[in-house]
């Protein structure tokens, strides 16, 4: 998880660099003497002072509350790459280093923030006597080197063994096991600041620590059992239909409760995993394979084997599927801990399963939808919430690229039928669920888009035959066709394509009978295809779409054809064309 985002530095960054303060005071006024923001240097440099690079930091470390080693380092490179990048003409207020003796009589906790001020002080440090030449090593800071200068000239052995003898000390206390997680946490950052590691744990502190975490996980687990056994009861037996949902309620609630107890037991062991480097399914134990089997049972319908086939109720259906989702989805560790059945091929089934209804759930959503007057895209919005049901599901399960092909090849040809089905009004609504079509489908190199681009062709010129079929006031017929083309343009990307091609295809190639083509209008409704000729001639408005000759064409074509429109208006029973 990344606690500096790019947003949230680049915005301390710019309120850092700039030079944004009241204008009176910047500029001074009666009995006012101007002031600048930073103090300058010798040379005339602003002086950015470390401090409020240090205290952002700090505070930011701080909010989110659990940051492991490895984590504040990097979060630690991500601030000096960000703020180095593209060095405006300024200078850093160093200040100074915090003292050895000041850290080492600090407790842990200010311990980690004197080290990281000094961590600090010494990149800036680099980068101030560097802007001359402005060194490129600095935009890709070795940290583990940084790490090292910021402690040059001290010994800090005492401080590693006084933090490890804290920490030894607080691993003989008899607490709940994940109370020791922050501790461990702690002395392994102070470590690795000053350049040192944390010791691997002894088995005998080990195993007092893991065996509390069994027990903890065996009992919650053992009551999560029960409860699924009696839900199981209940959905097999009850036949009454108010003790049944007032049964149900119940045992809703009181399971929910224990998933909390066991997802906050989860985030601790994944943060011990990842501060000791041991599997997960160390500190879990034994219950692990039980765990699994009940997780399976409760999100994705998998009965355990005591349930006769017979007496299995299904409840693979989308509405009971979405609530188990939902729940599952809120517990951010049980859903890690279900994301092994997507790694693991003894248990991909019922993962594919759950993808292959929600797919067919879908596909339908995405048949049922109707275009019709006055309601252009009615039955959109079930087809978005499928979309998003089913991205939440891939990032949750990582579902690899390579599964279920078929189930994705049947969204894509069932939305391609619907971009054929679209007209002017909706074309927006329809093609603005394209990226979402093709992240669920892992459509990387948007493929899909071929299709798209034929069903957008296709469409655009039968929208204008529909439209040719009305009667419509001449003055009105221009902008109309421009609306047309226009809407179906937009999303061919690059429009200019789309009209070469669609005047390549329905213009100046050669008719040929039943096949769509602009003469069928000289017909039907001459008025129209002169004025369809009119918005291709017209320099202005398509030199940045079609090629100069392609307009010429067009002008010759509409100066035939009003010869032969004055030819037929002297002669009444001449036919036309």
């Amino acid at each position: 998880m990344t606690i500096l985002n790019e947003n949230k530095v680049q915005a301390f960054r710019d309120s850092l660099y700039s030079d944004d303060m009241p204008e009176i005071m910047r500029r001074g006024g009666e009995g006012l003497t101007p002031v600048k923001k930073y103090p300058e240097d010798e040379n005339g440099y602003p002086l950015v002072p470390i401090k409020r690079i240090t205290r952002f930091f700090l505070e930011e470390m701080e909010k989110a509350q659990f940051v492991l080693p490895d984590q504040h380092i990097e979060e630690l490179y991500t601030l000096f790459r960000t703020l180095i990048h593209d060095l405006p003409e300024l200078s850093f207020d160093i200040g100074d280093s915090i003292s050895q003796e000041d850290i080492q009589d600090a407790d842990n906790k200010t311990t980690i923030e004197f080290l990281t001020t000094n961590v600090i002080i010494t990149y800036f440090h680099l980068a101030k006597t560097n802007l001359e030449n402005r060194d490129e090593s600095l935009l890709n800071p070795d940290m583990l080197s940084i790490m090292k200068q910021s402690t040059a000239g001290r010994d800090y052995k005492r401080l590693v063994s006084n933090t490890l003898k804290g920490l030894i000390f607080s691993l003989s206390q008899d607490k709940p096991w994940f109370e020791y997680i922050e501790d461990i946490n702690d002395a392994d950052l102070i470590c690795r600041l000053v350049g040192a590691r944390l010791p691997s744990m002894e088995k005998t502190t080990l195993g007092a620590i893991t065996g509390k975490s069994r027990q903890e996980i065996a009992g919650y687990n053992e009551m999560f059992t029960k409860l699924l056994y009696t839900r199981a009861r209940t959905i097999t037996t009850e036949k009454n239909k108010k003790e049944y949902f007032k049964s149900m309620e119940k045992l809703d609630t009181a399971i929910y409760g224990i998933l909390k107890k066991m997802d906050r037991f989860l985030a601790m062991t994944y943060r011990l995993s990842q501060i000791l480097d041991i599997p997960s399914r160390f500190i879990i134990g034994d219950t692990f394979s039980k765990l699994r089997q009940n997780m399976l049972w409760l999100f994705f319908d998998v009965w355990p084997k005591a349930y006769e086939q017979g007496k299995m109720p299904s409840q693979r259906t989308v509405s009971a599927l979405r609530h188990r989702m939902n729940i599952l989805f809120n517990l951010p560790h049980i859903t890690r801990f279900c994301r092994e059945f997507t790694q693991n091929p003894a248990f991909q089934t019922p993962v594919n399963d759950l993808f292959r209804l929600l797919f067919k759930a879908l596909v339908n959503n995405i048949n049922h939808v109707s275009i019709e007057e006055n309601n252009n895209s009615a039955g959109l919005g079930p087809v978005e919430s499928a979309l998003f049901e089913i991205r939440r599901a891939i990032e949750n399960f990582d579902l690899h690229e390579s599964r279920l092909t078929d189930e994705k090849k049947e969204v894509k040809t069932a939305y391609i039928s619907l971009s054929y089905k679209t007209d002017v009004e909706s074309i927006d609504a329809v093609l603005n669920l394209c990226d979402m079509i093709c992240e669920v489908t892992h459509d990387k190199d948007r493929e899909i888009m071929v299709s798209i681009r034929a069903a957008l062709m296709e469409k655009s010129f039968f929208t204008l035959a529909e439209y040719a079929a009305q009667k419509v006031a001449p003055k009105d017929v221009i902008p109309e066709i421009s609306k047309r083309l226009h809407a179906f343009a937009v999303h061919y990307r690059p429009q200019r394509e789309f009209y070469r091609i669609f005047f390549d295809t329905y213009v100046i190639s050669k008719p040929r009978p039943n096949v769509p083509h602009y003469t069928r209008f000289l017909i039907s409704n001459r008025p129209f295809a002169q004025a369809m000729l009119m918005r291709f001639a017209d320099y202005k408005t398509m030199k940045n779409f079609l090629p100069e000759s392609y307009i010429e064409k067009a002008n010759q074509l509409l100066d035939d054809l009003l010869k032969k429109t004055r030819t037929t208006a002297w002669n009444p029973g001449m036919e036309a064309l």
